[in-house]
This record gives C-alpha cells, structure tokens and sequence, in this order.
C-alpha cells in the first residue's frame, strides 16, 4: 500500500495516524477503532492490490522499449542502410497497446492515467513511424534500383534530383538508426515523422511522374502495354544499345525473335536494322533498313511500320511470281516466306474457285469445279512427296502449313461441287474464309458471309497452322460476325476442344497479333484494364483463356472497362475516354474469351458481361478428319484409313479402360500421338506407315497405363494392326548408360526402372509438360534423376543428339500462391517475384543449349496448376499479373512428380504427357535386395530364404484377413522390417557368424520378431490374434494359441 492509500484509511476513521512509526502496534490500531472500518479499509486494499498490479505493467512496458531494437542491416555496398524483420517490434507494440487500452477502461487507473496517456502516445508514434519507414523504404528500393540508370535520369531530370535530395536524406536516417536501434529513441527523434511523411509525399509524386512516363512511352509504342513495368524500364534503359533490347522483341511482337543489326557504313556509330528472324530461324529482308537511333519507342515504330510494309511488298511479289509458277511451286515454296506462301496461295485459291464458279453458270457446266479439285490433288500430292523428303527444318515447316491449309481448299471445292453449287453468291461460299486482292485498295482484303476486314501483316513466321474442319468453319463464321458486329467472341467448352487455338488460327489466317493471356484468381482490374488499353491501342486481338477464372470482383469491373472500348467501336470513334485517359482506338482490335464451363474453381459470369460475347459451344472436335489431315501433312500415305484407326484405339480407350484421373484420350493426345509419329517417320523413313503409326501409339500409351489396363490396350491394338508386327527400337547406348548410372547410385537395375526411364526420355520428347505419377515409393524421383544424370553422361561422352540437364526443384505446395507466382503489395503497388517465376525468367533467358527442367514435387491441384495452363499447352507462355509475359524456348521443358491427379481438373491433365509408375510392377524386392547387397554373404543366404518364406504369405495374408487401422504401403512395412532388424541383429543379442551352431537360428528369429512389429504391427487387435496363429503354423516350432487373450503370444514367439 502507497502513501496516498493511507492517506485514504485517515479520512475514512477521521483520526491520523503515521504508520510508518514504530509506535504503529496492534495496541494502537486497537485504540484507534480501526476494526469497525474492516470493510472500507479492505476495499481501500483491494484497490491497492489492482493497482500494484497497474504499476507492474507500465514498470514492464517502460522495461520492454527499454531492451527492443530494430534490426538494421546493411543494404547493398554504398553505405546504405535498411530495415529488416520488424515481425516482433509490432507484436510487442500490439501486445503493449492491448494491455494500456485494457488499463484504460480500469476503474483503478486514476492514479496513472498521466502515465498510461504518455505510453499510449509514444508507442502510436513508434508505430505510426515503422509503418512509414517501411513505405518510405519500399518506394525507395524501387526507385533507387530505376534512377541509377543513366538513360532514365536524363529523361526524368527532375526527378531525378529530387529522389537524390530523398536518397540523401534517408540515408542520414538510416545511418542514424543504425548507431542507436533502441525502437523508442530511434522512432522519437525530433522532427522525424514530419521528415518521413514530406519524403513519402515526395516519393509517391516521383513514383506517379515516373508512370506518367511510362504511360508517355506506352501511347508512342502501345505494345508496351503488354510488358511489365519493369520489363519496360529495362528496354528504356536500354535506348543507346539497341542490340540490348533484342531479348525483348519477342515480348513485343507475335514472332520476331531478333532483327539483323549493323552499322551504317563503315565508319558511323549508328546502327540499322535490315531484316527480321523468327522463333523457328526464318529471316525475312526488310524492303528498306531501319535506323536504330533516337528513344527506343520511335525506333520500335519504325521497326513495326517496316515489318508491315515489307510483309505487303512481299505479298504482291509472292503473288505474281505464283501466277508465273502455277506448275513449279516446290521452287516457289523455297523462295518465299511460309506466311506470305499461305496467304498468296489463299488469294490465288479464291480467285480460281470464283472463276470456276462463274464458269460453271455462264456455260451451265458442272466441271469446271471438278477438274479445279483434280488440279488440287495433284498438288497437294507433290506437296506429300516432298515432305516425304529430306527437307530442312523450315521448308518442312512452310510446306506442313500450306498443306494443312491446302487441303482444307481441296475440300471445299469437294464440297461445292458436291452440292452443285455455281454461283458465287451462294452461301457454301459466302461462309467461307475467302483472300482477295482488291486493286482499288491495292490490298488483302477478308472476306465471310457479310463481313470484311484488311489483311493486318503481322510477322507470325512458321508457326504452324491448325486443321481445319466444319466445325472449326462454323467457329469462324461466328467469331467473324462477332467482330462485325462490335462484340466479342466466347468459345465454351470442355478441355483439348480446340477453343484457343481456332481463335489464334483465325487470327493467323488474317495476319493478326493475338495475345493469349491465362487468367487467374490474382488477376486485378488495374492489370486487365492495362491489357485492355493496349489492345485498343494496337489493334491486336487479346485471347483470355479460362476467363470465368477471375475473381466475380474484378469481372464487374472488367464488364465496364470492354464495355468502353466495344462502344467506341461501335460508335466508329478514333479516340475515347477510358478509365479517365483519353487514348486512340485502332479498329481492328478484338477481345474474345475462353471458360471451361463446369470445371472447379470457375465463377459465373455477370450477365452485364456475357451479353457482350457471341457464345460459341465447342464440345466434340471433329477427331478423325484432324487425324487425317495431321497424317498427311506429316507424309504419310492411306490417311483415311490410319485416322480412322487412331480415332478408334482413342475411342475404344475411353470406353473399355478402366477410369483413372490421369488417363486423357482427347484431341491433345490424338495430335500429340500424330506429330510424333510424322518424328518417328522421319527417323525411319524405310519402316511401313502402320509399323510407324502402331509404334507410336505404344511408345505414347504405355507409359501412362495402370498395369491392369495393359493386356486390354495390347488386344485393342492387335485388334487394329491384326498383322503388323511392332519393330523394336534400339535404345542400345541409352539403355547401357541408364544401367551404369543406376548401378553407380547403388540402384537395382530392374526391367520397370529402364523401362519407365526409356518411357519417361520418349514422352519428353513429344510433350514439354510431363507428369510422373505413381504411390510414394514406386520410384518417381529416381526415374527423372536417373534419366538427367543419364542425357548429362552422354553428352560428355560426345554423343550427338544429348545435351546437359540442370534441374530447378520445387515444392508448389510449400508457399502461398503469391509467392509462387509473384503479387503485387496492394498498399504500395510494388511488385514482389514469386519463386516459380524467377526460376521460369531465369531458365527461359538462359539460351545455352542446356536442357532445363523445371521439376514440381508436390501434390497437383487446381489451385496453384491452373495458371500454369498457357505454358503447358502450345502457348508456351507464363502470364503473371503484373503483365509479364515469359515465353518459354525449347530447351525449357516442365516436370510434375506427384502421387495422383485426383485435384486435377481435365484441362490440365489433357496438356501434359504421362508416364505412371505402378508400385505392383516395381515391389518391394528391389529394395530389399540393395539393403541385403551390404550384409555379410553368410548372413545374406538365410535372409534370402527368410524372405522368400515368410515376406510375400505374410503381406497377402495381412491383406486378405486382417483390417489395418491406418494402412502402410508394402513398401513401408518392408522398409521398416530391415531397420528394425539392423538395429536388433546384434552379436550383443545373439547374432555372431562366429557362433555357426546358432547363428542360422537367431537369425531367423531376430528376423520373425522384426517382421512382427514392423509388417504386422499395423493391423487392429483382433487382427494380431489372427496373424500371431499365422506366423505359428507357418514358423511350425511353437505352438498355437487359440483363444490366447494376451498378444505377447508374438513377443514369447520371437523370443
């Protein structure tokens, strides 16, 4: 009790009294009457008590800011400090804020209230100046790493200035929290607060001139707006060194790799650039140089405005010299670009049916048609004849395209003449896809049923071209007419559909940029809204794939922002208002959407915004006429015949199979099965086409197939192929390296590991997404490691074909999805990677021929694989949210090791190749024989016959008769029998080699006791009665215990 609570008893008796006096004994307290005041002195106590208690907190509180610091770390090499972890200074704030607000509302605080008001205020401050540290700090890393660019600092002057006045500054604060990080002293220091809050103003006006900028740069040069903004500081950086932004073309443009750089004459500083090279190697010769000087912006028009004059001019030559080469055109494919080739034989197409369509009505005459489709055949079989041949990679690619689009001609001129069509006003031919050239113009012009368009010369190279087919007609009709009619295109449907990839074709078809973004639940309106801007911007078309994957949120807000731009289109504006900006609208602009209806993870789309897309139902892919027309284009001969088998084994698959997750027969893995057959024809060119064909189908089924499904799948095939037999394939040098890496990791060499190794090597091959799945155990990790440390040998071994593998691991599951894929900090706007998508930037940059795997160990859901879905199929492209786009090149390959695919949904699983590891035809014996590889040969022989007598009737019998609370795997149990009986087979217990009279027996024994609670250890109590009578009669020395209540039955028997 303190003074002023005596002080209190005084006034409540009405008498004084010292009683800190020695004259203060019960004898005076008893004179005093104190005891007829019991209750009012106790109160008077209580209160004393909660207010010691008051005192103590504020005593620990003052002794708490007394000790805490803040962890100041040295930031990079200029002097410079930062702050770190500060997890623990804000929970002792918040513990501490807690603790004064709950003395608050005490009705003992009185006597402390100056006290408790004092800490309130100072630990408000402590907090109030973290928190602007941190922002300050945040703003400062990132404009610090933008302003040391020389580029950037001649351009922004000011700001420049500015931010050296605030990067001054910070660092005498910095510095002076370093020399005394007490969290107190630092954060009270006078004048600080206002410092900070004057320098985060400044920052942030910094930070808004410095998107201005960029946004400047973006309208010059709008295909900025499909780069992030740090990509886009980079390439500004970049301004005097044009070969430096040549790693960013391919973000800017559909497919130019990199352009021709040189100087201008012999003794300039300037450079030009005369020509552009594609992903695939083609390089096309600008029709006049373009100067590489001045902002990079400007020169990037230029470049742009080059690429579609030169694509024109090339047009119209490509054009007359196929009118002066009708009979000769293997020459006239080798002369010219692939796209010019497509395009140039489309116009010509167009001009000789409607030729043969007035014919045919002028002179009542049905064959002129017939004798146009004679002259297509004949064509498109020296086209078969020359793929047949031994061409280089981008003449086969020209002519696998023209071919494809080829015969797509041949057979609508089958179909005209079928239905004796002989006007050119019918409409089996207004729904075509027609090409002119229209002198009027002097330009390619597009026409289908009402609608037309110009021909856009985008540079697309050989990027392949997609089979056509009635159904894929019927999707262009509709998506056309969409854009006629100022809306959007919306293909639905389930998964390997063809809904992405109709978009894109149609987009090739008339010379488009199409931009195939993969939408997520991260995605925010800021970074659509900037998408949008570019499209408008550019008159590219933006593909969203998966777009009901947004977040209902962002999707209103997104109605709005496609909602602007559809009618400004409609309204035939050059200019509208959007998002509060005014920016210039290029007609030819398109937005269509992709959804996987049903799916997990899907929302419903608002119907503000599904009233802006012409719906467009894409469910069963015409199967067999893309077989076909694959199969032709790939050189091979009885097409119609081969694709109906392929169409039936698929087909037969899905019905007679039995049903797993990660079994997908649909049109991803038809086309898959057919490009690596026209590989395997071209390797072999002297093996039949049915050899070729059953080989493939073996080499990508098998692999994936559950061991119960293997005797049906062989029948279904035999069934198809009745007298073919399949060719084996040498894996000679492969499989001798498989064996001697395995043997070197002190590994079984089983017939399942080289198997399921060659497996894995050939569907790598085919796919660049590839799935090892199998139960824990069955060997998946050993497979690809086995596979990389096999490739890395024989390279160094100087065998042509392999290269080096380095892998990048990672556990998807073991961090939240935004540091998988990167998130934007929504208070500050800034940007933090994510892991998956550092690997990915690093390993796609890295343009050495290494192979690099980037391998997922983890479970496979939904939830963090779908945004990975644009990478796994053609694509190839990550799409993170803050608007990067990484492309991914060859030599980047993905690998998913996980149990099963249960969480997966169909569009996933249809977009990777497979290869399923079955424990049953692994086992546990390769295990046990490594283990018994390391013991004595003595000991080995009884162990060998231990095994074989008791392992396999003792796991069957479990199965057959016991119940297992919490099931182990065969594996498991076995794994766990050989430590258990390492650790007890001792000679302090008995196990001596010395001792030959006993040493066979207390083998066994140890050997029994530790297959007892290890295998039989998991089954329930009534289970361990059951097994204990087993192990009797099979062991045959002890006697049955029937009835036996105890289970130390197994423990007397082992002993």
């Amino acid at each position: 009790m303190r003074d002023r609570h005596w002080k209190q008893i005084c006034h409540e008796v009405q008498r004084s009294f010292d009683h800190t006096s020695p004259e203060f004994t019960l004898e005076r307290i008893v004179a005093l009457g104190l005891e007829q005041h019991a209750d009012k002195i106790s109160e008077i106590s209580g209160a004393a008590s909660k207010e010691l208690s008051i005192e103590q907190s504020l005593e620990g509180i003052a002794m708490t800011w007394e000790e805490t610091s803040l962890d100041i770390a040295p930031y990079k090499d200029k002097g410079h400090h930062r702050l770190r972890g500060t997890e623990e200074v804000f929970q002792a704030l918040e513990d501490n804020q807690v603790t004064l607000s709950t003395m608050k509302v005490s009705r003992f605080v009185r006597a402390f209230e100056k006290e408790v008001d004092h800490w309130e205020r100072c630990l408000s401050l402590v907090l109030e100046v973290i928190e602007v540290i941190l922002t300050v700090q945040r703003q400062w890393m990132y404009l610090e790493n933008i302003f040391l660019g020389e580029d950037i600092r001649k351009q922004l002057p000011r700001e420049s200035t500015e931010f050296d006045d605030i990067n001054s500054s910070w660092k005498t604060i910095m510095n002076r929290l370093n020399k005394d990080n007490n969290a107190l002293r630092g954060t009270h220091h006078p004048g600080l607060p206002e410092k900070l809050s004057e320098m985060n103003n400044k920052l942030e006006e910094i930070q808004k001139s410095l998107d201005m900028y960029l946004e400047t740069k973006r309208q010059i040069f709008p295909r900025f707006y499909f780069l992030s903004n740090d990509d886009l500081l980079e390439i500004l950086g970049q301004s005097r060194h044009p070969e430096a932004v040549q790693p960013h073309l391919k973000k800017c443009f559909d497919n130019i790799k990199s352009l021709r750089m040189g100087k201008v004459g012999t003794s300039s500083a300037k450079s030009e650039a005369s020509g552009m090279f594609s992903a695939e190697g083609e390089f096309v010769e600008f029709s006049h140089p373009v100067l590489l000087e001045g902002p990079v912006e400007a020169w990037l028009c230029d470049v742009e405005r080059t690429m579609r004059w030169t694509l024109k001019d090339s047009l119209k030559n490509c054009r007359l010299a196929l009118k002066k080469m009708t009979g000769k055109r293997d020459k006239w494919v080798k002369d010219w670009p692939g796209q010019m080739l497509i395009t140039a034989s489309q116009i010509q197409w167009t001009a000789d049916v409607t030729k043969s369509l007035i014919t045919g009505k002028e002179r009542a005459d049905k064959s002129a048609l017939k004798s146009l489709k004679k002259k297509q055949v004949s064509m498109l079989h020296r086209y078969s004849d020359a793929i047949r041949g031994n061409l280089s990679k981008i003449l086969r690619l020209k002519i696998v395209a023209l071919v494809t689009v080829e015969v797509h001609d041949r057979d609508v001129i089958d179909k005209l003449a079928k239905t004796g069509c002989n006007d050119v006003n019918a409409f089996d031919w207004l729904c075509q896809l027609r090409l002119y050239w229209e002198k009027e113009v002097d330009d390619c012009i597009i026409r289908q049923t009402n609608t037309h368009f110009q021909y856009s010369y985008e540079y697309l190279g050989n990027s392949g071209r997609l089979v056509i087919t009635p159904l894929t007609d019927r999707c262009y009709m509709t998506l056309t007419t969409a854009l006629h009619l100022h809306r959007g295109g919306s293909p639905k449907g389930p998964a390997g559909t063809g809904k992405t990839e109709t978009v894109k074709d149609l987009g090739k078809a008339m010379g488009m940029y199409v931009i195939v973004v993969n939408c997520s639940d991260g995605m925010d309106f800021k970074s659509m809204g900037r998408m949008y801007s570019g499209l408008a911007q550019t008159g590219a078309w933006g593909c969203f794939d998966e777009f009901n994957r947004i977040n209902i949120e962002v999707l209103s807000v997104v109605a709005q922002q496609i909602l602007s731009i559809l009618s400004a289109l409609s309204a035939g504006a050059t200019s509208f208002i959007f998002e509060g900006r005014e920016i210039r609208l290029v007609w030819s602009c398109g937005i269509f959407i992709t959804m996987n209806p049903g799916y997990a993870g899907r929302t419903e789309l608002p119907d503000n915004l599904k009233s802006m897309f012409r719906p467009i139902s894409m469910v069963v892919p015409d199967s067999t006429l893309i077989a076909e027309i694959t199969l032709f284009g790939e050189g091979f001969n009885n097409c119609k015949l081969l694709a109906k088998k392929v169409f039936t084994l698929y087909s037969l698959a899905v019905q007679q199979l039995s049903k797993q997750d990660h079994y997908d027969f649909g049109l991803r893995a038809l086309t898959s099965l057919l490009r690596y057959a026209g590989k395997k024809r071209r390797v072999c060119p002297d093996v039949a086409d049915e050899e070729i064909l059953l080989m493939s189908m073996k080499d990508m089924n098998i692999a994936k197939l559950a061991s119960v499904d293997l005797p049906l799948f062989n029948g279904i095939i035999q069934d198809l192929f009745p007298a073919v037999e399949t060719p084996t394939i040498d894996y000679g040098k492969l499989r001798e390296t498989i064996e001697a890496e395995l043997r070197q990791a002190c590994l079984q060499v089983t017939p399942f590991t080289l198997t399921k190794v060659i497996q894995l090597y050939e569907t790598k091959n085919s796919r660049h997404s590839t799935m090892i799945v199998g139960k824990t155990g069955s060997g998946k990790t050993v497979t690809w490691r086995t596979l990389q440390s096999t490739l890395t040998t024989m390279h160094r071994k100087g065998e042509p074909g392999f290269n080096l593998v380095r892998e990048c691991p990672l556990n998807p599951k073991a961090v939240s999805l935004g540091e998988l894929y990167g998130e934007y900090d929504l208070s500050t706007n800034e940007w933090t990677d994510g892991v998956l998508s550092s690997l990915m930037r690093g390993a796609c940059a890295d343009e050495k021929p290494d192979e690099k795997w980037v391998v997922f160990d983890g479970p496979v859901d939904t939830l963090w694989i779908e945004s990975m879905n644009s990478v796994m199929d053609d694509n190839k492209v990550l799409t993170l949210i803050n608007g990067e786009r990484i492309s991914m090149p060859e030599q980047v390959s993905l690998l998913f090791e996980c149990e099963d695919l249960s969480q997966a949904s169909p569009a996933t699983v249809s977009r990777c190749g497979m290869v399923y590891n079955d424990f049953s035809d692994l086992g546990w014996k390769p295990y046990v024989q490594s283990w018994m590889d390391k013991r004595q040969k003595v000991e080995v022989d009884y162990l060998k016959r231990l095994f074989d007598k008791y392992t396999e009737k003792t796991i069957a019998f479990k199965r057959r008769s016991c119940k297992e609370l919490v099931a182990i795997t065969e594996l498991n149990g076995v794994s766990s029998l050989c430590r258990l009986y390492d650790s007890l087979a001792t000679p302090d217990n008995g196990v001596n080699p010395s001792d030959s009279d006993h040493y066979g027996r207390m083998v066994e024994l140890w050997f029994i006791f530790s297959l007892i609670w290890s295998i039989c250890a998991s089954v329930d109590e009534g289970g361990r009665k059951t097994i204990d009578n087993f192990l009797r009669e099979m062991e045959g020395t002890f006697p049955n215990k029937v009835g036996h209540e105890d289970t130390h039955s197994a423990v007397t028997l082992s002993q």
